[in-house]
């Protein structure tokens, strides 16, 4: 990796895992793997996806038309950056799907509710 972007990304919290307690990936640590032609890539540990069932559903929610994870989150969860937690409520690894088809019901977890282990194992 080129000295100066590692640099940076280290700068973020030492490790140059998300600091914002917000982020799904918030506490993960970042790894680094040598390619063989010597080049060094940063990337962040896996996160494993949890199962639904995990979460305490606070409502349904019916997809209108021009719904957004990040707006829904804001409104419902008063964060937008927890998208993530209803994207993981409801067992989906794409955001788009959620809010894909107008109609459809999705489940909007209790923020305050997120278990342990859903956010780093």
């Amino acid at each position: 990796m080129d000295s100066a972007l590692k640099s940076m990304v280290l700068a973020a919290a030492g490790t140059g895992a998300p600091t914002n307690p917000s982020s799904r990936y918030y506490g993960y640590t970042v790894k680094f793997y040598t390619r063989p032609d010597g080049v060094q890539v940063a990337y962040l540990q896996r996160r494993i996806i949890p199962q639904p069932d995990i979460y305490t559903s606070l409502q349904s929610h019916v997809v209108v038309d021009g719904d957004r994870l990040d707006n829904l989150a804001s409104t419902f969860l008063g964060d937008p950056l927890l998208y993530w937690t209803i994207c993981d409520a409801n067992g989906a690894t794409d955001p788009d799907e959620l809010t894909a088809q107008v109609g459809s019901t999705i489940q909007i977890p209790l923020a305050s509710g997120i278990p342990s282990g859903a956010r780093n194992g």
